[in-house]
């Protein structure tokens, strides 16, 4: 076994983090004073220090240290000897999750801090009993996001929904100037010179773990808001530049716009990327 430490702002309640847990793991449960996660991890409150909680978890690692492998979460840093996986892996990857959506921090075994950008993870799901027209959507968006187009799957193509195409700029690129986002100024892509995007596929719903109880899930629609980016490598940034900190943050803001507005349009729950509820009022 070994422990790690989960930090989270001062007065942040036990209850929200539980429910937060049961968002992924539905089975979680309150056990001998702590959350039983699964796996035989426990996350246990520490009761002179409210808000920090002892990660309990099977220690189970690689004999050998990762090289040249994706690492988003830091942990190659943090476990230069041998990176986490299996049970324990899991478990940290939760307490992570949580840092993230809760503004906290992981300190590790190793006593390596962890503290992941609120916006590193930027996709959100809507999943609603309704489902909107192509036409009828577009013209929603193009509200916010008057660049956004139609795309139009090949004949062939095996699909059972549609796609949108929002474009996001980039400010080094001079082609032009246009207007997106709640009137933000992004510079737009010339055709000769592709930038990240914005994609919004509606199709039936993934059946998010959070949402298992709803009696309209088997018939629902999600509405995927995703980053799409040029550069894959993006995704395994740990510590984001200043410059990188604020594109994740502009473009998760136009996501949760977006997010917002189709909730309030046809109704239904917001889901990030990992699994968590997300408030529309978070995305304000």
């Amino acid at each position: 076994m070994t422990s790690h430490r989960l930090q989270l702002p001062h007065g942040t309640p036990a209850e929200a983090v539980l429910t937060m847990i049961r968002n992924v793991v539905p089975d979680a449960r309150l056990e001998d004073g702590g959350i039983d996660i699964g796996g035989g991890a426990v996350l246990v409150e520490d009761a002179r220090r409210p808000s920090r909680w002892t990660l309990r978890t099977p220690r189970v690692r690689d004999s050998e240290p990762a090289e040249d492998l994706p690492d988003s979460h830091g942990y190659g840093r943090a476990f230069a000897d041998g990176m986490p996986f299996g049970d324990e892996r899991e478990a940290l990857d939760l307490a992570w999750s949580l840092a993230r959506r809760l503004d906290g921090a992981v300190v590790t075994d190793s006593h390596a801090r962890l503290e992941p950008h609120p916006c590193h993870v930027r996709d959100l799901f809507v999943t609603s009993p309704n489902a909107l027209l192509a036409q009828d959507l577009l013209a929603l968006v193009q509200s916010v996001e008057p660049g956004a187009e139609l795309v139009t799957p090949p004949p062939e193509a095996d699909t059972t929904g549609y796609m949108l195409r929002i474009p996001i700029g980039d400010a080094d690129d001079a082609s032009g100037i246009a207007t997106a986002g709640a009137g933000a100024v992004l510079l737009a892509p010339s055709a000769d010179d592709p930038q990240d995007e914005i994609l919004l596929r509606v199709g039936p719903t993934s059946r998010p773990t959070a949402l298992e109880a709803l009696p309209w899930l088997e018939d629902a629609v999600d509405y995927e808001i995703v980053h799409e980016m040029l550069d894959e490598l993006d995704a395994e940034i740990d510590v984001p530049d200043d410059a990188t900190a604020a594109r994740w943050t502009e473009v998760y803001r136009r996501i949760g716009l977006l997010a917002g507005l189709i909730v309030e349009t046809v109704g239904g729950y917001i889901v990030d990327l990992e699994g968590f509820l997300v408030d529309p009022a978070d995305l304000v």
